[in-house]
């Protein structure tokens, strides 16, 4: 099944009810605050797609360690409605391609939340999500590719400048990845 990236989503979240809301080509930057009773949690998220579409993420936290030290995990996120299964499998075979060839492998994994909706994510994390992302900096589309098929296609137009907002609105920089 090929899905095209269009519209947003991920956080269950509007840009009318983010603190901050940014977008950049077929990119957008959501910034959230969070008080967790000790202090001010700040989540910035990189993300493509949503809206019932299957998206891509990178999210800093405020609260985490970051570049140059370590890398926000690039995610490939699909969710079902209530009582639907997802398309993806856990434990299927899974990839990313770019514009230039190189690839990138990873596996499906699969859960369902509290309130029983399926999910299946695809994860690139640190120290492999550098790569990931340097590629995602120089190329202009990213093909996911679960089984042999194209799962997704994601135009990378305007990741560059969303990268470095989130980063930038988390307390990070482009170190490792754009400079």
């Amino acid at each position: 099944m090929k899905h095209l990236i269009a519209g947003l989503l991920i956080f269950m979240v509007s840009p009318a009810t983010a603190q901050g809301f940014w977008e950049y080509g077929s990119w957008r930057v959501l910034v959230q605050e969070i008080d967790t009773g000790e202090d001010l949690r700040r989540t910035c998220t990189a993300i493509t797609g949503g809206d019932g579409l299957p998206s891509v993420t990178v999210a800093f936290s405020n609260g985490d360690a970051g570049p140059p030290d370590f890398f926000p995990t690039v995610t490939v996120h699909e969710y079902a409605p209530r009582g639907y299964d997802t398309v993806l499998q856990g434990g299927q075979s899974a990839y990313i391609r770019f514009d230039d060839e190189q690839v990138m492998d990873s596996v499906v994994t699969t859960y369902v939340t509290e309130d029983v909706f399926a999910n299946a994510e695809i994860a690139f994390d640190h120290p492999i999500s550098q790569w990931v992302l340097q590629s995602m900096r120089t190329n202009g589309q990213m093909d996911v590719v679960v089984e042999g098929k194209v799962f997704i296609y994601t135009y990378l137009d305007g990741f560059t400048a969303s990268y470095l907002k989130a980063a930038e609105q988390c307390g990070f920089d482009g170190t490792g990845v754009v400079d």
